[in-house]
């Protein structure tokens, strides 16, 4: 069952991609100041989710949900 980010406050700095240690910070700059609409925008300006891929949304988080934050959410909240 995927968690309910909205009820919890990330820092910038939160861990998003752990292979590639990408934070918050950077993807959200990548959708604010680089124009980042899509995961595949985000996989090329950050290189998140080019590992292992679990980051990218629970769907893609095999097994047991492990990341707290999914590249996914990220995009549903910061593109329109």
């Amino acid at each position: 069952m995927t968690k309910n980010v909205k009820s919890k406050k990330f820092h910038n700095s939160c861990v998003v991609c752990t292979c590639r240690n990408v934070t918050l910070g950077e993807i959200v700059h990548a959708i604010k100041e680089l124009g980042a609409k899509d995961l595949e925008s985000i996989e090329k300006l950050t290189e998140a989710g080019n590992s292992c891929g679990s980051c990218k949304s629970p769907q893609h988080d095999v097994g047991e949900e492990k990341m707290e934050l999914y590249i996914s959410q990220i995009l549903e909240k910061f593109v329109k």
